[in-house]
């Protein structure tokens, strides 16, 4: 019997998704070193990884695909770029300089 009972269903990810992010991870490999984005995590506030996927997605949405420096397509540097924000936001320290709007609590 195989308890697979609350592990991710990892099946349902686009296999392509995965190896088009993967593509972008390598670019930046290239570019800037293997893992450099890990070793950054707490050097960077997250509007910078905020700004770099509406960049994407705003050349994207102007009827630009590719990113002209790499070639690559801009919805595949915005998804890569959202993994690494979410990753900031789980394991990143002091690095959250969203702006919150004051409640009637404070």
């Amino acid at each position: 019997m195989k308890f697979d009972t609350g592990k991710p269903p990892i099946n349902l990810v686009p296999s392509e998704a995965i190896i088009d992010a993967a593509n972008v991870f390598a670019f930046g490999a290239q570019k800037y070193g293997e893992n450099n984005w890990r070793t950054d995590i707490n050097k960077f506030p997250l509007s910078r990884h905020y700004a770099s996927i509406q960049r994407h997605m705003l050349a994207w949405n102007s009827g630009e695909d590719l990113d002209p420096e790499s070639g690559l397509p801009h919805l595949h540097h915005a998804m890569t770029q959202l993994m690494i924000l979410t990753t900031c936001v789980r394991e990143g320290v002091d690095v959250d300089d969203r702006f919150k709007q004051a409640t009637n609590e404070d």
